[in-house]
């Protein structure tokens, strides 16, 4: 039994609340770039906090990668995460349907972008989409999401062009993210010196 078909037997199975740990290691935790996928995930379902959970969960991950920890581990907090279980369910067959799909596209090539030091290297875009995960940031976590699924996949999978791709959408998150930042910003000091002004003939 495949990965994809285990994920819909135990998303067919659910019946009660589950931890992010067990989602963990039903995805393949055994696979680092798996684990990458899950964390980054539940970043696509409409639930409360959740950015904060898997931003928190991917700067984990990226410290253990750089470190060079085996197997990796979601830390203690995350893995207790509970999830209801449709959400748990929706979840596991989006994992599935990711993974069968990727697996149609990806195979074995570009090896210096999937060796041992470019994984090491994955540590970075994990660490920067997980804070552009955590701030409040429209569609951020989409981006960053879809980024991270890429890369994630690309290692499963060994695809060193789909490294390479999750490394430039991670670039192009990062940079929609301080454009958007500063563009915030400036409407914000534009409309404080607009209202000052405003107050200042007032008077």
């Amino acid at each position: 039994m495949d990965i994809a078909e285990r994920l819909r037997l135990q998303a067919s199975r659910l019946h009660s609340q589950v931890t992010l740990g067990w989602l963990a290691e039903q995805g393949g935790a055994v696979v680092p770039g798996m684990l990458i996928v899950l964390a980054a995930v539940p970043s696509l379902l409409p639930l409360p906090g959740v950015g904060n959970i898997t931003g928190g969960a991917l700067l984990a991950l990226a410290l253990s990668i750089w470190r060079g920890q085996r197997p990796l581990a979601l830390p203690a907090r995350v893995q207790s995460w509970l999830i209801s279980p449709g959400s748990a369910s929706r979840l596991l067959r989006l994992l599935a349907w990711v993974h069968e799909t990727a697996s149609r596209y990806m195979r074995p090539r570009a090896p210096h972008w999937v060796g041992a030091r470019a994984w090491t290297w994955a540590a970075w875009p994990v660490a920067v989409m997980g804070v552009v995960i955590f701030l409040p940031i429209p569609l951020g976590n989409v981006f960053g999401a879809v980024a991270l699924m890429v890369l994630g996949l690309g290692h499963s999978l060994e695809d060193g062009w789909a490294v390479a791709v999750g490394w430039l959408l991670s670039v192009l998150t990062l940079l929609y993210t301080l454009a958007l930042t500063w563009g915030l910003a400036a409407l914000g000091e534009q409309l404080w010196n607009r209202g000052t002004q405003l107050l200042g003939l007032g008077g």
